[in-house]
C-alpha cells in the first residue's frame, strides 16, 4: 500500500477528478479510502463513481463563508492529501480548504494548477494569474510547515487546443481552416490530455512522498510547434483551404492582456 492512504478529490466529477478516481479505485486494496468531496452526492456522476467504490463526503454550498469551516474540516478528518482538480470558478475556494485541510490533519494538498508555468506568465495572463495568491499561500512559512504541496505543471490540454481559444477556425471544416499562429510558429509546446493527466497524478500519490514533497512536477503527453500543428491538421484535412495568419509576440500580449486572459 502507498504511504498516502486515504486521498480525497475535490473537482472529482469532472474529466481530470473523474479519471483520478478511476485510476485510485482500479487496484481494489491499492488505498485505504478514495473519497469523493461534492456539493452534490446525489448527481448521477457522483452516484456512478460511489459505485465504483468512491465515498462521497457533501461540502457545503460556500465554501469560503466562515460558517463553512467546520463542515469542511468534519469532511476532512482522516485525509493524507486533499487534490483539487477544481476549474478557473472554483480557484480562489481552495484558500478555505487549505486552511480546513491544516485544522484536519491532512499531511498534503495539490492544488488545481494543470497547465503553464505561473511562476513565468502569471504577470501576463489573467485566469493564470488567479493561482498565484494559491501558490504563494502554499509556500508560505505560516502554511508550509503544516502542510505539503505538490505543483503539477503539464502544459495545454491537446483536448481544447484546436479549438477557436486557441485561433483555430473550422466552421467550414472539411473544405476550409483557419489557424492563428503565435510569432514565427518554430517554439515547442506541451500538450498533454486530461486523462493522462490524471494518470500522473495517480502515480504521484503512489510514489514515495519525498520525491514530490513541496516540488513543481511537471508532466507532458507530447511536445509539437504551432507549424507542425499546421501541417497536422493539413495531412487529416488533406482537401481543406488551410489559412494561416500569423500574430506577433507583442499583439499577442496585448490581446492576452485587454481579454484577462478569459476570451483570449
Amino acid at each position: 500500500m502507498p504511504a498516502f492512504k486515504n486521498i480525497a478529490i475535490l473537482g472529482g466529477t469532472a474529466t481530470i477528478g473523474q479519471q483520478l478516481i478511476k485510476d485510485l479505485l482500479a487496484n481494489k486494496g491499492e488505498f485505504a479510502s478514495v473519497v469523493l468531496l461534492t456539493r452534490d452526492p446525489e448527481s448521477t456522476k457522483a452516484k456512478e463513481l460511489a459505485a465504483l467504490g468512491a465515498i462521497p463526503r457533501r461540502l457545503p454550498s460556500e465554501l469560503s463563508a466562515p460558517s463553512s469551516r467546520p463542515h469542511l474540516v468534519e469532511a476532512l478528518k482522516g485525509i493524507d492529501v486533499v487534490v483539487s482538480t477544481v476549474g478557473a470558478a472554483g480557484i480562489a475556494e481552495q484558500e478555505a480548504l487549505i486552511y480546513a485541510s491544516i485544522e484536519a490533519g491532512v499531511t498534503r494538498f495539490i492544488p488545481s494548477e494543470y497547465g503553464i508555468n505561473g511562476d513565468l506568465h502569471a504577470p501576463s495572463v489573467g485566469f493564470i494569474g488567479e493561482k498565484v495568491p494559491i501558490r504563494a499561500l502554499l509556500r508560505s512559512p505560516e502554511v508550509s510547515v503544516k502542510l505539503e504541496h505538490t505543483i503539477v505543471l503539464n502544459g495545454y490540454f491537446v483536448d481544447g487546443f484546436f479549438s477557436a481559444f486557441y485561433g483555430w477556425d473550422f466552421d467550414k471544416a472539411p473544405t476550409a481552416v483557419g489557424a492563428r499562429v503565435a510569432g514565427a510558429g518554430d517554439v515547442p509546446i506541451s500538450l498533454t490530455k486530461q486523462t493522462d493527466v490524471a494518470h500522473y497524478l495517480a502515480e504521484i500519490l503512489r510514489a514515495e512522498p519525498a520525491v514530490t514533497r513541496n516540488k513543481v512536477v511537471q508532466v507532458e503527453g507530447d511536445r509539437i510547434t504551432w507549424n507542425q500543428a499546421v501541417l497536422l491538421v493539413k495531412e487529416l484535412l488533406p482537401g481543406a483551404t488551410m489559412t494561416v495568419n500569423s500574430t506577433t509576440a507583442e499583439e499577442l500580449e496585448k490581446q492576452v492582456v485587454a481579454a484577462k486572459g478569459y476570451d483570449f
